[in-house]
């Protein structure tokens, strides 16, 4: 599975460096080793080797470390490309290595080369894409330029909502609640007995054979058959699956795995929970203990009852807009050491102790901030562009196909910042 997932990592790496930076290498460009570079001297006899440890010495920039035919690269230049490609492909390259990157973008190279000496360079379609990739990039440097942010502004921000930054060590506990009992109806007539899904394979036989013997039987419907798989769903009686599958057999079937999966029945029992009045009585004598500072481990084995009551054995951080509202309003206006009364939330009886209060530093806050600040420049940079810029589009040829009914609609295109570089 890691092997596969490996392989699926790359073959992501190896499509973002054909796509998108196919045009960093113009064809024919030879970038050659600095003027003053020499062979690297010999490694000293063990003899002569200091006994101090050796520090590693990072390897200078202008270094070649990928030759293609007569093209050389630098560290600094693939240092370069690996730096400009997404966060995933570098954080993979980060834990797996560079060495599948040098294959991949040695392949680039040789591939490059062939479209150069195919002409493909030279087609109406390469240079089509070209200004394509051309404006996205023109596009993603501006929208960095215009919306650059400096530390003042992020100052300046942090001091103006300093409570936005504030935050809690909060212990949650949650006392459930059984759902009402729904009351029965003369009128409603009772849910139909659940449909069991199966799903089997085999080995030797066409998907054919097993279409046409399960589409004879009336039992069974929802029928999907791929190469050598098969799922549908069973309405006949347990007694008579077994009956399904002899016949398949007979019919020269090898089934290799069989599968069948019951739904709930509609008249399962209610999920666990306290009545209403329990779940008050256990609600408040849990705030009790802990306003009497009992030790919230000896708390939790008193109370321990899974499905009804969950005590949360370590606090946790938590900002504002990060709870319903009012929670929120309840939890942050404690203070450290108090618990709040149970809030009601339909299903559950919810109750906080605030451990500490704390506030994130501006260290902390300062990434947010900015993609925050970035973001809102953003809108205000493309909304007075296209204030000041006449747009016309074709009604006919940009209008919407037919959505199903029931299908949502996209809503209107967020203009997305790139990263700061």
């Amino acid at each position: 599975m890691n092997q596969i997932h490996s392989r699926q990592v790359w073959k992501l790496l190896f499509a973002i460096l054909l796509s998108a930076l196919i045009t960093s290498i113009s064809p024919g460009q030879t970038p050659s080793p600095s003027p003053g570079s020499t062979p690297a001297a010999s490694p000293a006899p063990a003899a002569e080797r200091p006994a101090t440890p050796a520090v590693e010495t990072p390897e200078p920039p202008e270094k070649v470390v990928l030759k293609v035919g007569n093209q050389q690269f630098t560290k600094a230049q693939l240092d370069a490309v690996i730096g400009s490609l997404p966060p995933q492909a570098q954080q993979a390259l980060a834990v797996q290595g560079k060495k599948q990157f040098g294959d991949y973008y040695e392949l680039m190279v040789l591939l490059s080369k062939q479209a150069t000496t195919l002409h493909l360079d030279q087609s109406p379609e390469f240079e089509r894409k070209l200004a394509f990739q051309k404006q996205q990039l023109e596009a993603q440097m501006a929208m960095s330029e215009l919306t650059k942010i400096t530390p003042e502004d992020i100052e300046k921000y942090y001091q103006a909502h300093a409570s936005d930054f504030e935050e809690i060590s909060v212990r949650q506990i949650v006392v459930r609640k059984k759902p009402p009992e729904a009351k029965p109806s003369q009128d409603v007539p009772p849910p139909p007995q659940p449909v069991p899904s199966v799903r089997l394979s085999w080995v030797g036989s066409s998907d054919a054979a097993v279409r046409a013997a399960l589409e004879k039987n009336p039992q069974v419907s929802g029928l999907n058959v791929q190469e050598t798989e098969a799922t549908f769903r069973y309405a006949g009686s347990d007694a008579d699956l077994p009956g399904v599958l002899a016949g398949l057999i007979s019919a020269g079937v090898k089934i290799s795995n069989f599968d069948e999966t019951k739904p709930p029945h509609p008249n399962a029992p209610a999920s666990m929970g306290l009545s209403p009045e329990e779940a008050t009585a256990r609600a408040e004598a849990i705030r009790k203990a802990l306003i009497a500072g009992a030790d919230i481990k000896k708390l939790s084995e008193e109370y321990k009852a899974p499905g009804e009551v969950i005590i949360e054995p370590e606090p946790r951080k938590i900002r504002h807009g990060g709870m319903r509202a009012d929670m929120e309003k309840a939890a942050f206006a404690l203070k450290d050491g108090e618990v709040s009364e149970p809030i009601d939330v339909t299903q559950a009886l919810v109750l906080f102790q605030v451990i500490a209060h704390s506030q994130v530093d501006l260290t902390a806050a300062t990434p947010e901030i900015e993609r925050k600040l970035r973001q809102e420049k953003g809108d205000a940079v493309v909304a007075e562009m296209k204030k000041n810029t006449p747009i016309w589009m074709d009604d006919q040829y940009f209008a919407a196909p037919p959505k199903p009914q029931g299908t949502p609609g996209l809503g209107p295109p967020q203009v997305r910042i790139p990263p700061h570089p």
